[in-house]
């Protein structure tokens, strides 16, 4: 049987909270509850249960001050050759298994913002691209092409106008062409949303031909494919501009997406069911704590706050 990998992150969820030492009674019933409800997810934690064991017998290097893992059994020295190999492999997985999703890709782009970082970079042809917070890209400006491809996030590109060199923009499944104009590419690693504010561009998918897009216009890419072109909601889309964050009733699941840009927290849900609660409100773009105390008083939703992670279930 193959573990299903939803499944598998839903048990490093309820393992990350059940050894975070803030976990009450009800919370280990509810995870109980979880592992028993089929042989698939029985599977999935079984494991994740045997990664978190094969941390417990690392033995960590003498020089290196000791992990905090007070719920795991103490390192034995008869196995500190035998793991010597076991803890790089450790260490690769839970690289793998732990960090969010696209978090290596900054380590090789050539600019990477953090977290409610805010970046403008004037490129040799007088570009200029503003980089929204987490956002990771690449650009090459050669004799007769220009090209900037967006790993992750969302950036703002004022394109200098030069009728001999094309300017071409890749984002997951769009594929973006100008000459001169100016527009947003918001991409959170598998939809894409393009805003024009000034100008016109060609817009396509690997599947379809270059459609217009004019200015005060916005399209999506959903499931790899560009979806018809709608008038562009500027007041939402590009708040962060404006040091804001706007939700008209946008289901929590995509305020934290949001969220991921202003903040470091990584954000996991315990319980499927608070994904689709709304949200409404404008806030600062700098002050995502003004939206958690938000969302904590006016939604049926606990928060546990642990380093690096925010954990969400229903409250």
């Amino acid at each position: 049987m193959t573990t299903d990998l939803s499944l598998r992150a839903q048990a490093r969820e309820w393992q990350v909270l059940l050894h975070s030492g803030r976990a009450t009674a009800a919370d280990h019933l509810a995870a109980k509850a979880w592992r028993n409800r089929s042989p698939a997810h029985e599977q999935a934690a079984g494991e994740v249960d045997r990664l978190w064991a094969l941390l417990g017998q690392v033995e960590q290097p003498a020089a290196m001050p000791p992990a905090n893992l007070e719920n795991l059994a103490p390192p034995r020295r008869r196995h500190c050759v035998r793991w010597a190999v076991p803890l790089a492999t450790a260490a690769l997985l839970l690289l793998a298994l732990w960090l969010p999703q696209g978090a290596w890709l900054g380590w090789y782009a050539d600019v990477a913002t953090a977290p409610g970082e805010v970046r403008s970079i004037t490129l040799d042809d007088g570009s200029i691209l503003t980089l929204n917070g987490a956002t990771a890209l690449d650009w090459t400006l050669s004799e007769g092409r220009r090209e900037v491809r967006v790993y992750r996030g969302e950036v703002d590109l004022q394109v200098a106008k030069d009728a001999s060199r094309p300017f071409f923009v890749d984002a997951g499944p769009a594929h973006i062409r100008v000459t001169g104009t100016r527009f947003d590419v918001d991409y959170d690693g598998r939809d894409v949303v393009l805003a024009v504010t000034e100008g016109q561009v060609q817009a396509s998918d690997a599947a379809s031909q270059p459609l217009a897009v004019g200015a005060n216009q916005q399209v999506h890419w959903r499931a790899e494919r560009m979806q018809p072109v709608q008038p562009l909601d500027a007041r939402q889309q590009l708040a962060w501009q404006r040091g804001k964050l706007v939700f008209r009733g946008q289901a929590l699941s995509e305020v934290f997406a949001a969220l991921q840009r202003s903040q470091s927290q990584r954000v996991i849900f315990l319980d499927d069911s608070v994904r689709e609660l709304k949200v409404t409100g404008v806030f600062a773009h700098d002050d995502p704590e003004a939206v958690l105390r938000a969302i904590e008083s006016n939604l049926p939703v606990r928060l546990v706050r642990l380093p690096g992670l925010l954990l969400l279930s229903r409250g």
